[in-house]
């Protein structure tokens, strides 16, 4: 036990003195990690420990999955739904015989096998994408559709992994048998998964404080994901719903001190489970086995390509002309994305010792990740530069600017005015600090009006936005309203055609 803690503690050391260097090298975190396990593989400078599949899946994974999750913008989930379940229902399965047939015709690997490195490589490393997608102020919805695809991609690739793995463990294949299986494991899972949600959210708003919410959640991840196995369902999308039903039903409920403490929690979990998982692969993957795959990880890498073609471009085209329409230099950045990261690499060691092409799926799944963290990831920004996506000049950041600062000071100041209403200030307290936040709330908005008056926004993207955040904002309403009794469904439906019009015409950006 003490040797296991000293191993941990170097690791989290590690991991720190990793995050510094990188920070000061403007490398992504991620990357960084990759080459410092290698180092520490090669060295033994730390030593080695094995990692039971067993901890991977029921350890890692609910805090990777839980995170993504309860970070989700429900709005935006809903905006592209429709995308977003092309891309991970039937564009899992195109990716997946993409991958699998070009590897069964290139190295001859069994196309099971090939089958099983797709769905391995299916989830994509979001934190990596996203930090390219911020620096070059990518638009909202883009990164909405790449953050949320990947969370729904995380939980159908993962369950063709199980489905898979049992048949080549299994001995047998009939195709009966396998789709009963496949339905009962997403549809019993994705329901264990909602109903513990919500029954999380009920309990959530009784919690009392933070630390009791934060307990709750934690009890829920690992809850989710048990249940749902005891019922033979995916806990990967048991997790993923208990994460999304949580945030639907008991976020709101939740005061803002819970939720920041929730969210930061979850994030420094998720945080620490990446830098173990990162430097952990990089500790037990040989060097020189890397170097020996090197054919097979070409055309693997090449599969990956392959097996994103296949899903993006033809599934994606059946939007095109509707409200749902995603561009196509969007598209072509969706590809790009495809980084692969600390699940795939979990997921690749939790692979039974006695499977057969294990060292080859584990070696080729690191060197995946490895390269496109390094070659895609280090140049994400610049091709979304040269594709016109997230251009910003000085205006458009200094107008956020003072937005974000406006917004955060009439915050403060409504949560002031609510501790004044129940008594919990002092007068003299109350004025002197409201009268702060009026001094901000001024110059704010003496900034934005200077900037209305010397720059048109009367056809801005900008305007484009907000206009399209009110009308669905307003579609929302009308839906709860509808929902509630309050409107007539006939009205309902009447109100929402003439929004969703509405929305048609302001285009997709």
């Amino acid at each position: 036990m003490q040797a296991l803690l000293t191993t941990a503690l170097e690791l989290l050391l590690l991991a720190l003195v990793v995050g510094f260097v990188a920070r000061r090298v403007r490398v992504h975190y991620n990357v960084a990690l990759v080459v410092a396990g290698i180092a520490v593989g090669a060295t033994q400078f730390i030593k080695p420990i094995g990692l039971s599949p067993d901890i991977v899946l029921q350890l890692f994974l609910p805090v990777l999955l839980l995170e993504a999750a309860i970070s989700t913008d429900l709005r935006r989930l809903r905006e592209n739904l429709g995308p977003i379940l092309l891309l991970a229902l039937p564009g899992l399965l195109l990716s997946l015989l993409a991958t699998g047939g070009l590897l069964l015709a290139t190295i001859g690997l069994p196309l099971g096998f090939g089958l099983l490195l797709g769905a391995i490589l299916a989830p994509t490393d979001t934190i990596a994408v996203l930090s390219g997608f911020r620096s070059v102020g990518a638009p909202p919805r883009l990164r909405s559709l790449v953050e949320n695809e990947s969370l729904f991609n995380d939980g159908t690739g993962l369950v063709a992994y199980g489905a898979i793995l049992a048949v080549l463990t299994g001995g047998g294949f009939e195709a009966g048998a396998v789709a009963r299986n496949l339905l009962w494991v997403m549809a019993v899972g994705t329901a264990v998964g909602w109903l513990c949600g919500f029954a999380a959210s009920l309990l959530a708003r009784h919690a009392g404080d933070h630390l009791n919410t934060i307990v709750l959640t934690v009890a829920l991840a690992y809850s989710a994901s048990l249940v749902a196995q005891a019922a033979g369902a995916s806990g990967v999308l048991a997790v993923v719903a208990a994460g999304l039903a949580l945030r639907a039903h008991g976020w709101a409920g939740l005061d803002a001190p819970s939720r920041l403490a929730v969210r930061s929690f979850w994030e420094v979990a998720a945080f620490a489970v990446n830098s173990v998982v990162f430097l952990l692969v990089g500790m037990q993957v040989d060097g020189p086995a890397l170097l020996a795959a090197a054919p097979a990880l070409f055309w693997v890498l090449l599969a990956l390509v392959a097996g994103r073609l296949a899903n993006v471009y033809p599934l994606l085209a059946l939007l095109r002309g509707s409200r749902l329409e995603v561009p196509l230099r969007w598209q072509h950045l969706l590809v790009w994305s495809n980084l692969k990261g600390s699940l795939s690499m979990a997921v690749a060691l939790s692979l039974p010792a006695d499977l057969p092409y294990r060292e080859l799926l584990v070696t080729v799944t690191f060197g995946c990740a490895l390269v496109t963290l390094t070659v895609q990831g280090l140049s994400l920004a610049g091709v979304a530069r040269r594709l016109g996506i997230g251009h910003r000049d000085a205006a458009e950041e200094e107008l956020e600017g003072h937005q974000g600062q406006l917004l955060a000071a009439r915050a403060g100041q409504a949560e002031l005015d609510r501790l004044q209403h129940m008594g919990l200030l002092a007068l003299a307290d109350f004025q002197r600090l409201r009268a702060q936040y009026q001094q901000v709330i001024a110059r704010s908005e003496r900034g934005l009006r200077d900037l209305a008056a010397v720059r048109d926004t009367g056809d801005s993207r900008r305007l484009r936005l907000l206009r399209r955040h009110l009308l669905l904002v307003e579609k929302s309403a009308v839906r709860e309203a509808v929902g509630s009794g309050i409107l007539a469904e006939e009205v309902g439906a009447r109100l929402s055609r003439d929004i969703d019009s509405a929305l048609d015409q302001l285009g997709n950006e």
